[in-house]
């Protein structure tokens, strides 16, 4: 009970948006921080830090991706200016009483933050892989039913980054949630939706950063306007 106390206090500060996410999540260069004082507590064979990431026997609760290094420059292709498709995350080490996943990808630098790109949950537990360039459907058949919700343009499933022109560049967080139960959600729903079911059934949180910046000489048609993220 007070490893779940511990990483929902932690978890709501670093994902509920606006400038407080960038102050309890992370920073340009992809390196997590936090302006809490560390906690930790020990059950079975897990560790919690106060920031809500796990380990277990196996090692820590981790997501990664071979397309870019953890606070990198997320690839062309990924964003608005390439296919903007999602891209390719693997999983490993989900901690015990696992029963889904949650991802959860924003961007904290958006004009009006945060922009949400991505919502999927009930991403079945034994789930190594999350493959690149899902649908923008209700469902995936790839992830065994795993259901996704609104990103920031109201269009289901994956949008890539697309800060406006000129901007520095933006910090893009992917936050994966180890849950005890599946979240009992409609296709669609919204980020406040996701977050508050996401919170009551978190047990472990792992996070994976990426970077972007768009050109002022770019232009863009038929995805994201400028003003977006």
């Amino acid at each position: 009970m007070r490893r779940r106390t511990l990483l929902r206090s932690a978890a709501v500060a670093a994902t509920i948006g606006g400038t407080g996410a960038m102050a309890a999540s992370g920073n340009r260069d992809g390196q997590e921080t936090t302006t809490e004082a560390q906690e930790t507590t020990t059950e079975g064979d897990q560790t919690t830090t106060g920031e809500g990431e796990t380990t277990t026997a196996g090692g820590e609760f981790t997501l990664s991706t071979d397309a870019w290094e953890n606070g990198a420059t997320i690839p062309t292709r990924y964003t608005c200016e390439g296919e903007n498709v999602s891209p390719p995350l693997s999983v490993s080490n989900p901690p015990e009483g696992t029963e889904a996943f949650a991802l959860i990808m924003d961007d904290p630098d958006a004009p009006n933050p945060p922009f949400v790109h991505w919502l999927v949950w009930n991403v079945p537990a034994d789930a190594s892989e999350i493959p690149a360039n899902l649908p923008s459907s209700e469902t995936l058949d790839e992830l065994d039913g795993a259901v996704q919700g609104a990103n920031g343009t109201g269009e289901l499933g994956y949008v890539g980054p697309c800060p406006p022109e000129g901007d520095p560049r933006h910090t893009y967080l992917f936050s994966l949630y180890a849950l005890d139960a599946p979240l009992e959600l409609d296709p669609g729903a919204e980020y406040q939706q996701v977050v508050d079911a996401v919170m009551e059934n978190a047990i472990a949180r792992s996070r994976y950063v990426g970077q972007y910046a768009r050109s002022a000489a770019t232009t863009t048609a038929g995805t994201q306007t400028t003003t977006s993220s």
